[in-house]
């Protein structure tokens, strides 16, 4: 998700690849191609920039399957428009209309009933020039900080890059982290791999020491401009090569990042693609230590941009019994937990019309509880998007208060409410 309350650009419908160029890179996307160049994993800037203080936690041992299965991971939170701001190819926590992040926030999370949040991270402005891309120290620290309120809180947390992989539905690039330029350029495939590889050695040393209660996502939405469509065999390989280079960094740093559990997208985060012949997870030396993750916010004229005003219908609710079904034998039968790291829909308001805006409010309910009720069936997690914004012209995602971390209305408390009771 993006700035100005949720997503910057409209999801487009997906336009299948056709047969013949599936069986291309079903063939392409093995081993030789998701092996990184030995040039992509050199040195990296040593502290107080790549690594934390922070004591050596224990992993537990347990699989990606026991770890959920045993701490309960049910359910959970998006901090949006936070940490993932930006303006004008600079982060910044405040700067889309959300205060800085406090504990109380965090320990609100908790109350609620979430038992995992995701803490989406946008890091251009805080990087440094070739070649080491050092990272700011006060940036890794900061994101530290946030991290452990949540954990303090109780909660697992998942850190990512976010915006630095965001391209606009003209195909502009707002961020360095372009799919596009990579996947139809060896030259910029080489220049923004190498950049992507030390911003990762880099978060993957300094966080190197937490336990399993903290879980990495390699990138958010990468695409074209198509969002979910593409035909573009380039940027579909090149996706799969990052997801294995984010894979051999990590478990290379050493720590916790050994077995650290890490959850991997498809292109766009999209959960059409995750089970499409262009995906393929990547190899992984610590056995099912792997997460596999899509967003999910169909249908998109509901849930997004407001075009439609009801959702309920038998149809609708087989369609998010058909979208989600397939991940349970797939993925969760084979010891991959699937979460669906971002889902929700916005808050219509019509203050002219009080039946229609009942109406609407009545038809978010019934979506996000139907949408936690058929992930927990099939044993996936899904985690609630929250930008914060309850007003204005934009997305309006936000259920929490970010000062207090309580409900910020009494329909927000009823829909958490029903997210809750719908996974237990």
């Amino acid at each position: 998700m993006t700035r100005l309350a949720g997503k910057m650009m409209s999801k487009k419908s997906l336009m299948f690849i056709p047969v013949i160029l599936i069986l291309l890179l079903a063939a392409c996307v093995g081993k030789s191609v998701t092996e990184p160049p030995v040039s992509f994993l050199g040195h990296v800037p040593s502290r107080p920039y790549a690594e934390s203080d922070y004591q050596l936690e224990l992993a537990s041992g347990k699989t990606a399957i026991e770890y959920f299965t045993s701490e309960k991971i049910k359910s959970g939170w998006n901090l949006g428009n936070t940490l993932d701001s930006h303006r004008d190819g600079i982060s910044g926590e405040t700067i889309w209309g959300n205060p800085s992040v406090n504990q109380n926030l965090m320990n609100g999370v908790k109350a609620a009933g979430f038992d995992i949040i995701r803490i989406p991270v946008t890091w251009m402005g805080e990087i440094g020039a070739a070649p080491d891309y050092r990272i700011s120290a006060g940036r890794l620290k900061r994101v530290a900080e946030v991290a452990g309120m949540a954990h303090s809180a109780g909660l697992k947390v998942i850190i990512n890059i976010h915006h630095d992989g965001a391209t606009e539905s003209d195909g502009r690039d707002l961020g360095w982290l372009s799919i596009t330029k990579a996947g139809r350029n060896n030259d910029e495939f080489n220049r923004i791999t190498a950049q992507f590889a030390r911003v990762w050695q880099q978060i993957a040393l300094y966080f190197k020491n937490y336990g399993d209660w903290l879980v990495f996502e390699p990138f958010n939405e990468l695409h074209d401009g198509n969002w979910q469509s593409s035909s573009d065999i380039g940027l579909l390989i090149t996706l799969n090569k990052w997801n294995q280079l984010f894979t051999d960094i990590v478990r290379s740093s050493g720590g916790g990042n050994e077995t650290r559990f890490l959850m991997i997208p498809a292109y766009c985060s999209d959960n059409r693609q995750a089970l499409s012949a262009g995906f393929v997870m990547p190899d992984d030396p610590a056995p099912d230590r792997q997460i596999l993750t899509f967003h999910y916010y169909a249908p998109h004229e509901f849930t997004m941009n407001g075009r439609r005003l009801t959702w309920g219908t038998d149809a609708d609710r087989q369609r998010v019994d058909g979208d989600f079904a397939p991940f349970k034998e797939r993925f969760v039968g084979n010891n991959i937990p699937v979460v669906i790291g971002e889902c929700g829909a916005v808050l219509q308001l019509f203050p002219n019309d009080p039946a229609r805006e009942a109406q609407a409010r009545q038809s978010r309910r019934d979506y996000v509880e139907c949408v936690f009720k058929t992930a927990n069936k099939y044993g996936l997690v899904p985690v609630y998007w929250d930008n914060g914004s309850v007003s204005g012209s934009g997305e309006k995602f936000g259920l929490l208060d970010r000062r207090t971390g309580q409900p910020n209305s009494p329909e927000s408390a009823a829909l958490i409410k029903l997210m809750i009771n719908a996974v237990i």
